[in-house]
C-alpha cells in the first residue's frame, strides 16, 4: 500500500449513514429489475389478449354477427358518429356495436351530461337468418341499465358469433335549450372503454307524431335499410309511425319525421315537391329509388342534412 493511501473499509467498519446508502442502492437494484420484469409482463399478457370493442354507426349501417356492416347496406366507408345534430321533439337513432372473444362478459352503459339531456332508450337486437346472410332486426327495450351481456348471446344461437348489437334511441324533448351535450356509451370488460358523442341540439322543432293502430308495411329484412326510409318519404298516411318492434320500424319513424319537419319549412323551398326533387338527385346515379346510392344505405343521411339546413335557415322564433 502506497504511503498516503487508504485501506477499504469493510462493512463492519462503515460509519451508519453509509451502510444505509448501500442498503437503499441494493434494494433499488432490485426494485428496478423488478419493475421490469413487471412491465414485461403486462406487455406479453396485453400482447396475447384480444381487444374488445365498442363502437357507434349511424342507423342505417347494420352489423352482422361477425362485426361486418350487412352486404346490403355497404358502400364505401360508413360516416363516423362524432356530432351528431337532432331536432327537438324527435328521435335520434345510432348503433352501439360490441365485438369480442368468444365467452367474454361485459356491462354496457349510457350516461349524458347533464342526466336531464334527454330521454334515452337501449335496444338489444336480434339477428335474423336471411339468404344474403345475417341481419339485425327485431329489438327487445331494455328495462335498466347497465346490461350484462356475453358473446356469443345465448339468445340467438349463431354459430360463430363475435359481436353483439344494440340500438341507441335518444328523445329530444321539445322545449330542449338549444346547446350541446355529452352523452357517452360506457362498455366495461376488465376496464373501461368509452366511447364519447357530441349531441347538438338544434333549434327545428318536429310536428307531434302518434304511432299508427294499424299495422305500417315494411321492407324485407334482407332489403337495404335505407328501403324503409324512402318508404315514408311519399307516403299519404299521415304523421303516423309503427311501434319500436323492429330495426326497420325505428328507421321508418325517423324518416316520418323527417317529412314532417320538411313539411314545416315550406316557404323556405323544402315542401313536397323540393323533397322530391332533391332525393332524386341523390339517387340519380343509381337509376331507380331501390338501389342503394352512392354511399351505400347511408346516401339518406345527406336527404336529412338537407333537410336540416333547409329547417336552420328559419329564424329561431318559427320554433
Amino acid at each position: 500500500m502506497r504511503p498516503g493511501t487508504r485501506a477499504p473499509r469493510s462493512a463492519e467498519g462503515l460509519g451508519a449513514r453509509e451502510r444505509k446508502y448501500r442498503v437503499r442502492n441494493r434494494l433499488a437494484d432490485r426494485g428496478a429489475c423488478g419493475a421490469c420484469r413487471l412491465v414485461a409482463l403486462l406487455a406479453m399478457t396485453a400482447g396475447a389478449a384480444p381487444a374488445q370493442t365498442v363502437d357507434i354507426y349511424s342507423e342505417f349501417s347494420r352489423v352482422d354477427p361477425f362485426g361486418a356492416i350487412v352486404a346490403a347496406d355497404r358502400v364505401g366507408q360508413p360516416r363516423e358518429i362524432l356530432s351528431p345534430a337532432v331536432a327537438r321533439n324527435a328521435w335520434a337513432s345510432f348503433h352501439v356495436v360490441i365485438s369480442a372473444p368468444p365467452q367474454t362478459t361485459y356491462l354496457l352503459y349510457v350516461a349524458t351530461n347533464p342526466l336531464n339531456a334527454c330521454r334515452v332508450a337501449l335496444y338489444r337486437e336480434h339477428f335474423a337468418k336471411t339468404p344474403a346472410g345475417w341481419v339485425p332486426d327485431r329489438l327487445t327495450e331494455l328495462t335498466r341499465l347497465p346490461d350484462f351481456g356475453v358473446i356469443p348471446d345465448p339468445d340467438d344461437g349463431v354459430p360463430g358469433q363475435s359481436t353483439r348489437a344494440y340500438l341507441l334511441d335518444l328523445w329530444i324533448p321539445p322545449d330542449a335549450e338549444i346547446a350541446r351535450f355529452r352523452l357517452e356509451v360506457q362498455l366495461k370488460v376488465g376496464t373501461w372503454v368509452v366511447r364519447p358523442l357530441e349531441v347538438r341540439v338544434i333549434a327545428p322543432r318536429v310536428p307531434d307524431l302518434r304511432a299508427a293502430d294499424e299495422a305500417v308495411p315494411l321492407p324485407p329484412v334482407s332489403s337495404s335499410a335505407d328501403t324503409a326510409a324512402t318508404g315514408a318519404l311519399f307516403d299519404d298516411a299521415g304523421r303516423t309511425y309503427p311501434p319500436p318492434r323492429t330495426v326497420r320500424a325505428i328507421i321508418r319513424r325517423n324518416a316520418v319525421q323527417d317529412v314532417a319537419l320538411a313539411s314545416r319549412v315550406n316557404r323556405a323551398g323544402a315542401g313536397p315537391e323540393a323533397l322530391r326533387l332533391r332525393w332524386e338527385s341523390l339517387i340519380g346515379t343509381c337509376g331507380d329509388s331501390t338501389a342503394a346510392g352512392p354511399s351505400g344505405a347511408e346516401w339518406y343521411l345527406r336527404l336529412r342534412d338537407w333537410i336540416f339546413g333547409q329547417a336552420q335557415r328559419m329564424p329561431v322564433e318559427f320554433w
